[in-house]
């Protein structure tokens, strides 16, 4: 949009040259024109003047040697000439005028045509995109949603996981409470019974068992620092669609919004043209 406006700014920067030298030109043919009229304007007053002189009139006098004084600068061929071709300048220029007109009314309404269009196109493109910036907006808030959940539900676990392990290693230590208190069975009385096998099976089975939700507890831990990692990068997502969808939306389209363009009618090219003055016809 930038680069055509700038296109349309040096076209038009170019026809107003244009113009401009046509003005000067018309504005020189005019001069040329009003001085030829001025002219013969006070040379017809001379001759009515000179037409009119008797030999009753006043300020009649001799003037010795005027009739050898030879003062003009043309002859009738080059006098009628030379105000033909002051015409013909003038209805040159006229027509280089109109045609120049023209040409800028033309250039205009393009220009506005061209504008229009890539006004609107550029509208339409904003928009677009600021649809498809609230779309991404939406799944990254549904998947931020989704992985707090997720947290949620794995630090649950992850107390669950304590608890367990704290009620494992509270039934640990009965166990190895009950085998020490039998270590103290005196002489022939400290005899390997199934009882004691049992309480061995069980301290063994219950630091299995303990292990075991150790390992599941640091794979939780884990896997909530990697949904925090998650969590942080989608809100930082988050954070950019917020501020560009802003910047979209509010700013730059609310400013195209207080500077309308508004469609070019249907019939902004005219034509121009100009009748000519009066008695202003060529030889």
């Amino acid at each position: 949009e930038v680069d055509r406006i700038k296109l349309c700014q040096q076209k038009l920067r170019q026809m107003l040259e244009r113009l401009n030298t046509q003005n000067a030109l018309n504005r020189a043919a005019l001069h040329e024109l009003e001085r030829d009229s001025q002219d013969k304007f006070r040379a017809r007053v001379l001759d009515s003047a000179a037409h009119n002189i008797k030999t009753t009139s006043r300020g009649i006098n001799f003037y010795e040697g005027i009739e050898t004084v030879d003062n003009t600068v043309s002859v009738p061929e080059s006098w009628t000439r030379y105000t033909e071709e002051n015409i013909r300048r003038a209805l040159s220029e006229i027509s280089q005028s109109d045609e120049l007109l023209n040409a800028s009314n033309q250039l205009m309404a393009q220009s506005n045509n061209d504008m229009w269009s890539q006004w609107n196109h550029v509208n339409v493109s904003l928009e677009n995109r600021v649809q498809e910036g609230q779309v991404a907006k939406n799944k990254i808030q549904a998947h931020l949603e989704k992985i707090l959940q997720e947290i949620f539900d794995v630090e649950q676990n992850i107390e669950f996981l304590k608890k367990t392990i704290a009620d494992k290693e509270a039934f640990l230590q009965v166990a190895q409470t009950r085998l020490e208190t039998r270590t103290r069975r005196p002489n022939v009385e400290a005899c390997r019974d199934p009882a004691m096998h049992r309480l061995v099976q069980e301290v063994h089975d219950l630091h299995a068992g303990i292990a075991d939700l150790h390992g599941k507890l640091r794979q939780e831990e884990n896997a909530v620092q990697h949904l925090l990692r998650t969590k942080s990068t989608l809100e930082q997502d988050l954070a950019i669609k917020n501020n560009s969808l802003f910047i979209d939306s509010d700013k730059v389209m609310g400013i195209r919004r207080t500077f309308t363009i508004n469609a070019p009618e249907k019939s902004a090219v005219t034509s121009v043209t100009f009748s000519h003055p009066r008695g202003l016809i060529t030889a």
